[in-house]
């Protein structure tokens, strides 16, 4: 029997514009190719108001800003070009380094990221060239109004998934958008707007589900990532809670691999929340809450080949992140 709780608040989030092309590092096709280009990234809510309650979203370094100001309604944040790169945890990132003559990846290494008050996470230098092996954009969800609390799940609408990646002035490329990654996760904040302690990974997105082999020379089936080995690294299946693009289950059409729900759907004017839902974010109130977003091309996924031409492509990706606020009272 679904638990349905009334919608206080949704909102949708237009996180992130990127431009990115291709370059070959050797004639062989491979499953790593460098982006060449800039990431712009753009992030807008749309809000509503029920019952006196409002969720608004600004980016962290904003901070919240309370009193109804429009300047809550949007946020925008920049990137610069972006590699492809593995990761398993968020916090251990790896990019290839060498391959064997069948051009099948055999190592890995640890990008050595820009560092300082001022360093741009996921940046890293490759021979006098900057590249990022992923995009971070960090957020503040708060309410407007002392009027109660709110917890924040992914929305699905019926029309779309709770992340969607839209391709403008281009055709686009299966190798950018089946390999991308989106990953939220959250963090605790205190009385001066900073976050405090560790970030909390919540669930990662693709817009493909993955079920092939890419082009590690120890390649397996389905989600994989690099993880640490020791001293050493290994490709294995992927740990952290993941869904993808297309309904697959039956009441929960975009529950992850352990079959856990993650969104709110909605029935009419409210949002209906099955028992044992997972949440992105509890009690969110006047103080807010930091939410961070990851976006990536995961390397290991066999979409991820330079085997078409994309170097002139001027195609343009945006990825929308859906939230619903569901009232706690």
């Amino acid at each position: 029997m679904s638990q349905i709780r009334r919608l206080k608040k949704e909102f949708s989030l237009a996180l992130a514009s990127c431009i990115a092309s291709a370059i070959c590092l050797s004639s062989v096709t491979y499953a790593w190719y460098v982006a060449n280009g800039t990431v712009k990234m753009k992030t807008a809510t749309i809000s509503a108001q029920t019952n006196g309650f409002i969720l608004q979203i600004a980016t962290m370094e904003e901070g919240a800003q309370h009193g109804g100001e429009q300047k809550s309604l949007q946020a925008m944040t920049t990137g610069a070009t972006l590699s492809p790169a593995s990761t398993d945890n968020l916090k251990d990132w790896y990019v290839c380094q060498s391959w064997n003559n069948q051009g099948y990846v055999t190592d890995y290494s640890v990008p050595e990221f820009e560092t300082g008050d001022d360093a741009v996470p996921g940046k890293y230098t490759v021979s006098g060239k900057d590249y990022h092996a992923y995009i971070k954009s960090d957020y503040i969800i708060y309410t407007i109004n002392e009027t109660g609390t709110a917890d924040v799940y992914l929305e699905d609408d019926g029309a779309e998934a709770p992340i969607v990646v839209t391709v403008k002035n281009g055709d686009g490329s299966s190798t950018v958008t089946d390999s991308l990654r989106v990953a939220i996760t959250t963090q605790a904040i205190d009385k001066d707007g900073k976050p405090v302690g560790d970030e909390t990974l919540k669930i990662v997105y693709s817009p493909k589900n993955e079920t092939g082999k890419g082009n590690d020379s120890s390649a397996i089936n389905g989600w994989t990532s690099i993880k640490k080995n020791g001293n050493s690294t290994a490709l294995s299946a992927s740990s952290y809670p993941h869904f993808y693009g297309t309904p697959h289950t039956a009441g929960a059409p975009y529950a992850d691999q352990n079959g856990d729900n993650w969104v709110a759907t909605q029935n009419g004017e409210n949002f209906e929340v099955i028992d044992g839902t997972k949440p992105i974010a509890t009690n969110v109130g006047y103080d807010g809450v930091i939410v961070h977003v990851y976006i990536w091309m995961e390397g290991t996924d066999a979409d991820c080949v330079n085997g078409k031409s994309i170097e002139n492509d001027k195609s343009t990706y945006d990825v929308t992140v859906k939230f619903a606020g569901v009232s706690t009272n």
